[in-house]
């Protein structure tokens, strides 16, 4: 009769998780969410940019207009798009060639927990007017 008790005392004490397990759970969560909730709107906001600079590209007339006119259409873009992360004026439009491109490559630096930050480089978006 003894062992038997002694058995059902280590089966209760065996169920779930331990304190331990528990918090170091919470914390990966937590860290998780935190990453998320501070890259998912960077991410949110490059898709934006990267839609503006081939909208721009898609509707760049060569023969009625310059580079200006491109840079100043992909200003008002963002403009109105409300972006804030890449400014306008480091996109670059020129022409090489005989041929015009955008340049939008950008990299974004953002605060994640206490002394770590976050890059996420957006290099994907050197576009070719006029394919």
């Amino acid at each position: 009769m003894v062992r038997s008790t002694v058995h059902h005392r280590s089966l209760r004490r065996q169920r779930g998780m331990s304190f331990w397990s528990v918090g170091f759970n919470l914390l990966v969560l937590v860290l998780l969410l935190t990453i998320l909730t501070r890259a998912v709107p960077i991410y949110i906001e490059y898709l934006t940019v990267r839609d503006i600079v081939h909208r721009a590209a898609d509707e760049f007339d060569s023969r009625s207009q310059t580079t200006q006119d491109l840079k100043t259409r992909i200003r008002k873009l963002m403009q109105t798009s409300q972006v804030y992360g890449p400014a306008s004026e480091n996109v670059k439009v020129y022409r090489e060639n005989g041929q015009y491109y955008i340049d939008a490559n950008y990299e974004v630096r953002f605060p994640l927990v206490w002394i770590m930050d976050g890059v996420m480089v957006f290099d994907d978006l050197l576009i070719q007017v006029g394919r």
